[in-house]
């Protein structure tokens, strides 16, 4: 796959994820996907686990982050109670 495909698939993808405000971390999310998903198309890793490799970069000094995107396009499950308890869990050790 060439340069220019990968970046016609790329801007396709962003538009489930919309902008923010100028150097909000939305837009830094869109940023990293960019990058992640560069990375991803070469190696055959999904659209799915780019964004959430994104995501998780942008959690680490942000944990409160809401990404926006649209989870019909993306299947990146929310975070369930079990989940949260396992992490609250890890932090407590």
């Amino acid at each position: 796959m060439n340069r220019e495909e990968i970046n016609r698939i790329i801007k396709f993808e962003l538009e489930y994820i919309p902008k923010g405000p100028e150097g909000s971390l939305q837009n830094k999310l869109r940023f990293y996907y960019v990058a992640y998903r560069r990375r991803g198309i070469s190696k055959g890793i999904s659209r799915d686990e780019c964004l959430k490799e994104a995501i998780d970069k942008i959690k680490k000094e942000h944990p409160k982050f809401n990404p926006k995107f649209d989870r019909e396009f993306f299947k990146i499950p929310r975070k369930g109670f079990l989940q949260k308890l396992k992490e609250l869990i890890r932090k407590q050790r």
